[in-house]
């Protein structure tokens, strides 16, 4: 089994676990409970994703996006990156702040996550993206430039001799 193939096999796997865990525990009387075994599904799916993605990128597809869909990822993601900062600044004076051990192992599993995402959105945007980003101007050449009429309608006249 190739690669790409093992990594799709896991991300089925994760997101059957995540169906299965939702279906489960959905209604589930006690919310303590829930919200613990549910937030196992979500990380599944998030598995499941990353899988996914894995098996595309080794199987080459493209991460070219242009650049004006670059400029406004980037602008929604620098939002995301504050918020994930403030989430992780948050966590952190909780953990500070409570005195349940229980409590404190939850806040240490979310803040170790915030450490994350924060800096996985600035590399996915810097390192991936940006490397990946095709300008605009270059599309528009890649898709006229050989063309004879350069994406206009032929103009029925230029072949024309005037005066013979």
């Amino acid at each position: 089994m190739s690669v790409p193939e093992r990594l799709r096999m896991l991300s089925d796997l994760e997101e059957k676990y995540a169906v299965e865990l939702d279906r489960e525990y959905r209604g589930y009387g006690n919310e303590v409970v829930r919200e613990l075994i549910l937030s196992v599904m979500v990380d599944s799916r998030k598995h499941a994703g990353l899988y996914k993605a894995a098996a595309y990128i080794v199987e080459g597809r493209s991460l070219s996006i242009t650049d004006v869909e670059y400029e406004e990822l980037e602008k929604k993601l620098r939002l995301h990156i504050e918020k994930e900062q403030e989430m992780l600044e948050a966590a952190k004076q909780l953990i500070d702040e409570v005195k349940d051990e229980r409590v404190q192992k939850l806040l240490i599993m979310i803040y170790e996550d915030e450490l994350m995402h924060h800096p996985f959105l600035e590399s996915f945007l810097e390192a991936i993206l940006k490397r990946e980003m095709i300008p605009e101007e270059d599309i528009w050449d890649m898709l006229f430039r050989d063309l004879p009429t350069h994406g206009h309608v032929a103009d029925p006249y230029a072949e024309r001799e005037y005066g013979s």
